[in-house]
Parts: C-alpha cells; sequence; structure tokens
C-alpha cells in the first residue's frame, strides 16, 4: 500500500498545471419561491472581479484562481450573501447554487454578517434546531464517510447510536426510531444499506455524496410541512449535473469503487448525473479483514441518477431522479465446533441480512408568476428486508430459528404551492400521499440452550399483505408582525388508513432580529409518527391480530433558541428545549416496564396498548466557525435528560438517557502551489453510556437465560463513549486532472467502547460487553477528469 500511495504522489506531483485558472458558473434565485433574480451583483471576494446576472438568473466568474474561494452577492431588496469558502479545481467546473432572503423597507438597513449565510437551512420556515450542509462538508468531516448521518454526530444535541458501525443517531434523547429521510420531497422510509427493522437506519446511505446539494437538517420545531417524524429530519436533494460540459470522477478506496458522471444532455437546458458504487468489502472480508465485526462480512451496490431540464428562462424545472441499492450481511458461525463457547449466541448462529432498496421520481416545478411556485413529485418506493437465521449443534446440523421478511411497494406523489400573500405574509401548503403494498411475515423460535436446536420455548407470528394508504396534508403562513419580527403559524394532518387513526398537529414559531446579528427565536409544536407499518400485523396463535387499533406516536416539542453571528464568520448557538411523548406502546400487564421508544428497531411482537409516556430536556450549545481563512471548527456539548413511564406509573430513565454528549471537530488547510493543498482534521466525540437493566441472578440462574431485575429498568449504564476520528487528505490540480488522496482513520486510538451487557448462560455471569468499532483507516484514491 506504501508503494502505491508513493507512486500516486509522484503522479500527481510532477504534472504541471498549465491552466491556473477555472470558471465558476452558478445561479441566483428567491429563497422562498425558487424564482432566478435578474440583475443581482456577484462579485469574487479578495479581487474586482464582478458580474451581473442575466434574466435567468446565472452568472458566470472567468478565470477564478484555483483553491478556495467565496464569493458576495447583493441585490436590492434582499440581504447581502456570502457564500462558504467553495474549491476551484481545475476539474471539476464549480457550479453556485444561492438562495436570497427577501428583507422588508423597515430593516433592509440591518447590517447582516457573511456567518450567517453559510449555516441558514434552505427551508426558511424552520427557524429552531436546523442547519444546512453540504457534500463537501460530509467529505472533509473526519470518519464521515460521506454519509449524512455520520456527519451529523459533529452537531449539537446528536449521539452515536448504540453499535457505531450504523448509522443510527440518537437525537435529544430519543430513539433512532424517530428519524425521517425526505428526498426531493417525498419521504423515504429507509434509504440504507444494511436498513434495520422497524427503523430509519442501517450501514450507509444507498444514495452517494456527488449527488447531494445543499440539504437541510433539523433536530426539533419542525416546520409544519414536516411530519411522520418525531426526533429528526435530513431533508436531501439532488443537484443537477453540469450543463454546459462532460466531466467524470472515480473513486478507489478501502470501501470500495465509485464512478460519476454528469454532463448536458441538450447544452444548457438539460444535464445528466449518474453514480454507481461497488463495495469491495467482500474481498477484505475474504482476507481475514473484518471492518464490522469479528466474523461478519458486508456487500453492497448502488446506483444514483438525477436528470433536469430547464427552461430557457429557468422559470420551469423537470427531473427525474432515482436510485437503487443491494446489500448483504452475513454472521458467521465459528467453523470448529469445538471452539464455540457454550452461552455465546455468535458462536453457534449463521445469520444472513440481505436488504434491498430502490426509488424512482419524476419532479415538475413550475413559476406561476412573480410570487407564486407549484412543485409535484411522483415517485416510485420499494424496499425488501429479510432475515434468516440457523444455529448449528456440536454436530453442525442445523436449526432455522428465524425466518422474517418486510416487503414495502409504494406510489407516493406530492404537491406544494407557494406565495406570497402581500408585502407581509406568504403561504406554503401541500399534500402527499402514499399508496402502499406490503408483505410482512415473521417466525422466530426462541430455544433455551445456544448448543441444543431441540429445545424450544415458543414462537411469535407477523403476518399480513395487502394495501393500504397515508396522507398528509399541511398548510404554513409566515407573516411580519413588526420590523424584525416574524410569526409562522399552521397545522400537519397525518392519517393512516390500515386503522384509521390520524392527527391534526399544530406549528407556531416566533423569531425576532434583536439588534444587528442576535437572532431569538421560539417554536412549538406536536408531531406524530405512524409505528413500523409491521407492527400492527402482529398475530396470536388463533391469527387474530394483537395491534391493529395502535395509535400515532406522538410528540410535543418546545423549543428556545438564540443565536449570534459575528463579523469574523462565528456562530454561537445555545437551545433549550422541552419535548413530552404519549401514545408510546407499553405492555398492557401493569408488571411490565416495556416501552417501545427504548428500541433503536425493531416493533412489538406481543398485544400492546398506546398509553406510554415520555419527558426529554435539556441545553444544546454550540460554536462554529464556517471555513474561511484555510480553516474551520465546530465546538458542540449537550445535556439531556430522558425518562418514561408506563402503564404502573413508576417514572424511570429511558435506554438514551445518557446525561451528555460533546463533540469537537477542526480542520485546517495548507495552500501549496498551483492550487494544490493539504488537509488535516480531526474529531472527538465524548458521551455518556447507553443505559441497561440490571439482571436477577437468583431468576436467571433458574430460568437459564437473561432476566431482568424488577423496576429497575435502565438502571445501570456502561462507561462513556469516547473515539477521536482524524482525516488527512491532499488535493492536486493538473492540467486535464485534478482529484485527492485521502486518509481517514475511525477511532485512532482504537479504543473498543462499551455497547450493551453480556450475559454467559453457562455461569450466570454478567459482563460488560465491549462491541465498538476498532480502528478503521479509510484510504481512498479521487480523479477528476
Amino acid at each position: 500500500m506504501k508503494h502505491w500511495i508513493f507512486f500516486f504522489v509522484c503522479l500527481v506531483s510532477v504534472a504541471r498545471a498549465q491552466d491556473r485558472t477555472r470558471d465558476v458558473r452558478g445561479i441566483v434565485t428567491d429563497k422562498k419561491t425558487g424564482q432566478p433574480l435578474e440583475g443581482a451583483t456577484v462579485i469574487l471576494e479578495g479581487s474586482t472581479q464582478g458580474v451581473l446576472t442575466a434574466e435567468d438568473g446565472e452568472f458566470t466568474l472567468k478565470n477564478v484562481p484555483l483553491g478556495r474561494r467565496t464569493v458576495k452577492v447583493n441585490f436590492v431588496g434582499y440581504e447581502p450573501f456570502t457564500m462558504a469558502d467553495f474549491i476551484v479545481q481545475s476539474i471539476p467546473e464549480p457550479y453556485l447554487t444561492i438562495a436570497l432572503t427577501e428583507v422588508s423597507r423597515e430593516i433592509r438597513e440591518v447590517v447582516v454578517t457573511a456567518a450567517k449565510n453559510a449555516y441558514e437551512p434552505l427551508n426558511d420556515l424552520s427557524v429552531v434546531s436546523t442547519r444546512s450542509f453540504t457534500a463537501e462538508e460530509a467529505e472533509r468531516m473526519p470518519a464521515g464517510v460521506n454519509d449524512p448521518g455520520r456527519m451529523a454526530l459533529s452537531y449539537p444535541g446528536v449521539q452515536v447510536g448504540q453499535d457505531d458501525t450504523e448509522n443510527q443517531i440518537v437525537v435529544r434523547g430519543n430513539s433512532p426510531a424517530g428519524i425521517l429521510w425526505r428526498l426531493e420531497g417525498i419521504d423515504i422510509p429507509n434509504p440504507n444499506h444494511f436498513a434495520l427493522i422497524g427503523s430509519s437506519g442501517g450501514g450507509i446511505t444507498v444514495f452517494s455524496s456527488q449527488l447531494v446539494a445543499r440539504s437541510d437538517f433539523s433536530t426539533g420545531g419542525f416546520a409544519a410541512e414536516y411530519g411522520n417524524a418525531l426526533s429528526g429530519v435530513f431533508d436531501v436533494r439532488f443537484r443537477a449535473g453540469n450543463n454546459q460540459k462532460r466531466e467524470n470522477r472515480f473513486k478507489a478506496g478501502v470501501l470500495g469503487i465509485d464512478f460519476a458522471t454528469e454532463g448536458p444532455i441538450s447544452k444548457g437546458s438539460s444535464s445528466y448525473l449518474v453514480n454507481y458504487r461497488y463495495s469491495t468489502l467482500g474481498l477484505l472480508s475474504s482476507m481475514g479483514f473484518y471492518l464490522v465485526g469479528e466474523r461478519v462480512t458486508n456487500n453492497f451496490q448502488d446506483l444514483s441518477f438525477n436528470l433536469v431540464f430547464r427552461s430557457r428562462n429557468n422559470k420551469s424545472v423537470q427531473t427525474v431522479f432515482g436510485m437503487g441499492g443491494l446489500s448483504e450481511e452475513h454472521y458467521i458461525p465459528v467453523e470448529d465446533p469445538a471452539r464455540r463457547e457454550a452461552g455465546v449466541a455468535n458462536n453457534w448462529e449463521d445469520r444472513v441480512k440481505p436488504a434491498n432498496m430502490g426509488a424512482l421520481g419524476y419532479t415538475w416545478t413550475r413559476h406561476l408568476n412573480a410570487g407564486s411556485v407549484l412543485k409535484t413529485v411522483v415517485a416510485l418506493v420499494g424496499s425488501d428486508i429479510r432475515r434468516s437465521g440457523d444455529t448449528l449443534d456440536r454436530d453442525n446440523r442445523r436449526f432455522r430459528y428465524e425466518t422474517q421478511q418486510y416487503t414495502d411497494k409504494r406510489v407516493v406523489a406530492t404537491t406544494v404551492y407557494q406565495t406570497r400573500l402581500g408585502a407581509k405574509s406568504a403561504l406554503k401548503t401541500g399534500i402527499i400521499g402514499n399508496f402502499i403494498r406490503f408483505d410482512f411475515y415473521r417466525d422466530v423460535k426462541e430455544r433455551s440452550s445456544l448448543s441444543d436446536v431441540s429445545q424450544l420455548r415458543g414462537n411469535v407470528s407477523v403476518e399480513g399483505n395487502g394495501n393500504t394508504a397515508q396522507l398528509q396534508q399541511y398548510a404554513q403562513v409566515q407573516t411580519r408582525l413588526l420590523p424584525g419580527l416574524n410569526l409562522n403559524y399552521g397545522y400537519h394532518y397525518l392519517k393512516l388508513f390500515a386503522n384509521g387513526t390520524w392527527s391534526l398537529d399544530p406549528r407556531v414559531s416566533l423569531q425576532y432580529l434583536a439588534g444587528e446579528n442576535h437572532r431569538l427565536s421560539l417554536a412549538y409544536g406536536l408531531y406524530s409518527r405512524t409505528l413500523p407499518l409491521m407492527a400492527y400485523y402482529v398475530k396470536d396463535s388463533l391469527g387474530v391480530f394483537l395491534n391493529k387499533d395502535l395509535g400515532l406516536l406522538k410528540a410535543r416539542h418546545l423549543v428556545f433558541s438564540y443565536q449570534v453571528y459575528t463579523p469574523s464568520k462565528i456562530r454561537w448557538v445555545l437551545e433549550a428545549y422541552y419535548q413530552k411523548l404519549a401514545n408510546v406502546p407499553v405492555d398492557p400487564d401493569k408488571t411490565s416496564n416495556y416501552w417501545m421508544l427504548n428500541n433503536s428497531s425493531e416493533f412489538p411482537v406481543t398485544k400492546m396498548v398506546s398509553r406510554g409516556t415520555g419527558t426529554n430536556y435539556g441545553i444544546d450549545a454550540a460554536i462554529e466557525k464556517m471555513f474561511s481563512d484555510s480553516y474551520y471548527f465546530l465546538v458542540t456539548g449537550s445535556w439531556v435528560n430522558s425518562t418514561y413511564k408506563t402503564l404502573n406509573n413508576i417514572k424511570l430513565n429511558t435506554r438514551f438517557n445518557t446525561g451528555y454528549t460533546t463533540a469537537v471537530t477542526a480542520g485546517k488547510e495548507f495552500p501549496l502551489k498551483n492550487g494544490k493543498t493539504f488537509q488535516a482534521g480531526a474529531r472527538y466525540l465524548l458521551s455518556g453510556g447507553f443505559r441497561y437493566t440490571p439482571y436477577d441472578p437468583v431468576l436467571s440462574a433458574n430460568e437459564g437465560h437473561y432476566v431482568e431485575l424488577k423496576n429497575a429498568d435502565f438502571a445501570g449504564q456502561v462507561p462513556a463513549y469516547r473515539r477521536l476520528d482524524v482525516r488527512f487528505a491532499y488535493r492536486y490540480n493538473a492540467r486535464k486532472l485534478s482529484g485527492n488522496i485521502s486518509l481517514d482513520i475511525q477511532n485512532v486510538f482504537n479504543r473498543i467502547n462499551a455497547t450493551s451487557v453480556y450475559y454467559n448462560a453457562g455461569n450466570n455471569t454478567t459482563s460488560i460487553f465491549y462491541d465498538g468499532s476498532g480502528l478503521v483507516p479509510v484510504i481512498t484514491f479521487q480523479f477528476d477528469f
């Protein structure tokens, strides 16, 4: 490997960069309506070069020097905009999408710093707990592996899930099951490889970051358009390909190969962008390198694309987008029966977990007039998640103890209308329909002995197939009450036709510009979410559905936010939040303390009632410097308290009541000649350990399996989670070639973190189970041509 690194460094070092400048193109639009803005001034910072946008809102800056650059944009009636530093390389050609915020006449004299623009959410109705992110940010995040879920670990209130080999995240003490993924305006149940049952998480996102445009991530107080979410929202958008010239990117690394191509379909008006990835993890496993866990193999591949067709004046845009992914995880038993340890499940079990998903959609956006826009999306979305598990005895005889299949196919349609209502108000309203075809099956047989496959302790089955639908409708009005004081109010309606449950959720928020660069915001809302669809089709031995009458999960969010933006491009954020959860499925037996949201995934397979409650409250703080002057940093700290109650009315810790989480992320670039740079970055994660329920040693010995100590649910806590990640990258430019060589190292000190408690049935003892990911070096070679 050292010889290969040396070879590529030499190759790019001797290449002469004859073209040391590059044209930069882009478009300037109204943030609320997306209307192109003609006549906006775009200036390259640190130079005298500037241009005006054309009728279609587009501009071209000629002969921009290679390296990190930034632009300033001004337009009458809009806030001035300074973009975060972007990278100019010989290839690819940068294309900037800049959305300006209209301001009232009363506050046009207010000075707005450059720092604010870099973090502003794309959705201006999201006034608290929301920031935007870019593909470049995901790429430079140490050990982020271009995955938005892993990137978000650096943000306030977010911590790694119980299994750090997955991209599940815990937001403000909530189960990862409460995350919503939205792509191009449609909800995607789970857009991840190695998808988990009953969750929106998995191993890594199916879509490549090569396709991601600036997108939003929210951790609470969501705008009215976001329904079917409790804890967080990823609102992802795909970018357009280059409509002037063809460009390609090839990446090869430890995780696999990645090829992207983009270019014009019809020059100047339409473009394509296609990306294919193929994992080489299977090859590494065959050589004895297991990145996920001992005797665990992983394979995945995916294809994503976006075709964009624009009218001549950019007043109408049509796109065809899609993504599809195939993945499989295989847990292999110890090969030699004599070496299998009694009571250790993974020594005896042969488990296979395939997960496939796909989405194909069409969007049409039409600017009806200067203040109105209509967008329609139609898509086909499907997923198929399966589980099969065999346990072996000492003679290698197999017994199938697990068979699960969850197939979900749906047609999704949404229409959004946005318009100005006079000089002080605006309306955004929309409808989302899901028409679902499903087929679920679950047959899991529990056994009291791992080494004797003939011992059974009963089984639970889930079976259901047919059609159902889900409907969402929302509306939100934004109005200016006073200069600098805005009020947003609206509702979100959600109905699940599988059992007729519905909810009408009010949303309201206030935002006040206090002085030049101080912002105070307050948001309140009710949020509802359906259970995993298969949860409604749990059957008893007589074939009777047990949980068809369960209600929607509910959460009330109250968030106060204070933000300060400084001229030095630093943002300070302090947020306090309170969340009240209701309708959480619990066991009707008052002696049980089961509460569904103590799980990261899966779903209840016995009779439940929607009467559980919970409370999360805490404080998030962050200080962040946008990437400028060749460096950036983000320091966050959060305190959280998360508790729940079941029918016995006893207040208990949730599994995710870790107490605190903090992250320190920073990076520095060292400019070299001809636009080449060396980049170094690091991220340190520290959070309280997840909670567990201590065992009852007497009952466990009698039963031969782990028996929880009565009314001590989640009283125990594993040691704190600590991890240091680093990243080094060298970016180079040649005449018709550019790219970079990067090395990401997750968990530099190879600290195996505690995840849970391990029970040994052989000697009736427990111990802290250290099963986190170890040191993972990921070297990647990228070529743009």
